[in-house]
């Protein structure tokens, strides 16, 4: 009983509480839930009661000009020239103005009612949005261009609609460069986002060359993003042209010994560390590190720990690479291993990404000192990029949780 009388308690207040608050913002806003709608009369009543306040004659121009019952255009262009003498700063007024004559098809007086617009407010997205999609509606390209490429200079997160509009106005690349990109790196930025985002390669291509030759900087993530989206569209030409200037810039080395795999040898921990370079992956129940203590040659090599908690399937150390269509190619590493258990081990493999082909070396169980394992394979037709990576499968075999420890080195994939 004493819960009951509580929880009643609770709710009375809740009551009173949500009373109160909406009788104050029905004060403070003139917000009342069960309004009804304005008509002619109230509007007139209101301009009879406040006949210095411009909002009453909008309302009434806004009546006039979409009232389906009571469209008069003389009227609501009246109105809103009323309202426009009692406060001519309100860009929305203009707007209003320009929209009515349009539909009244006078160019001149609307052209003079879109810039009056802008030169009230200049810097709003909305009259920038407004008034360019009325211009286009007219078919006045040139015109509206200026209103647009403010909104990419100046609301780059609004950047997304203004290219999907001017893609149905006039899809084409070099037009969009030429006329409405601003001529700024973080403008071109936004475009190549873009289009990663609708996956158009061949527009990418052209931004990312316009980008280059009006010498704009390019930042390393910038540059790997555009080379792993034409990866991943079978550009891998084109990416390996990119990923070679960009190593020369920033002055890394670049394979000359006929091994197509960066890093092979693990030497560095990174080049880049994205593109043409290896990507390691966090999993659980392995630990990836590089080991300076041991190694087939050079320096160090790459060593993954199992822990024996997990049923791994790992794939989490991988490159992508260029390859030839209908070519033959030999894959080698070197590993080493130590208490591998279950008969699930690691090995080598490569894939093909778009055309699709696979290779895997033998793998590797409990002890074994440096091992050469091999991948012998044949492009098809139309392939030119691949994926090599380091690969334990899953099991379902009752000693399923992996444990120990590989040594990774000396990675190479070469043309035969």
């Amino acid at each position: 009983m004493f819960l009951l009388k509580r929880l009643f308690f609770y709710l009375l207040i809740l009551t009173f509480s949500i009373s109160v608050g909406y009788e104050i913002l029905s004060i403070w806003r003139g917000v009342y839930l069960f309004q009804a709608p304005l008509s002619k009369e109230v509007l007139f009543k209101a301009l009879r009661l406040q006949p210095m306040n411009p909002d009453s004659f909008y309302r009434l121009g806004l009546f006039y000009q979409w009232d389906i019952r009571n469209i008069d255009l003389k009227n609501s262009l009246h109105y809103f020239s009323q309202a426009i003498e009692r406060n001519p700063l309100e860009q929305t007024y203009w707007i209003n103005v320009a929209k009515v004559l349009k539909r009244m098809g006078d160019q001149e007086a609307f052209e003079r009612a879109v810039e009056n617009a802008i030169l009230v407010f200049p810097t709003s997205y909305q009259g920038r949005w407004v008034i360019g999609t009325l211009l286009l509606q007219q078919e006045e390209l040139e015109k509206a261009l200026p209103h647009f490429s403010y909104i990419l200079a100046h609301y780059p997160d609004q950047s997304s609609v203004v290219y999907d509009l001017w893609s149905k106005v006039i899809n084409e690349t070099d037009f969009i460069l030429e006329k409405l990109i601003p001529k700024e790196p973080a403008s071109f930025n936004q475009y190549l986002s873009y289009l990663y985002g609708i996956g158009d390669s061949e527009s990418a291509k052209k931004v990312w060359q316009k980008k280059v030759s009006l010498g704009f900087k390019t930042d390393r993530s910038e540059t790997l993003r555009y080379i792993e989206f034409l990866i991943s569209h079978s550009e891998a030409n084109e990416a390996l042209q990119v990923w070679m200037a960009r190593l020369q810039e920033e002055g890394l080395p670049i394979s000359s010994d006929g091994n197509l795999v960066t890093n092979g040898g693990f030497e560095k921990e990174k080049l880049l560390g994205g593109g043409f370079d290896w990507k390691i992956e966090n999993v659980s129940g392995a630990k990836v590190s590089f080991d300076q203590s041991v190694s087939f040659e050079g320096k160090s090599s790459l060593k993954i720990v199992f822990d024996g908690k997990e049923n791994v399937d790992f794939h989490h150390i991988y490159q992508y690479v260029v390859l030839k269509p209908n070519a033959d190619y030999l894959l080698k590493v070197h590993m080493k291993t130590k208490f591998i258990t279950t008969k699930s081990g690691p090995r080598i493999e490569v894939t093909g990404v778009g055309q699709t082909f696979y290779g895997a070396s033998e793998s590797l169980i409990g002890g074994n000192e440096w091992k050469e394992l091999s991948v012998a394979f044949r492009t098809p037709a139309q392939s030119n990029v691949g994926l090599i990576r380091v690969r334990r499968e899953r099991t379902d075999k009752f000693d399923r949780f992996i444990s120990g420890t590989v040594w990774i080195d000396n990675v190479q994939l070469i043309e035969r």
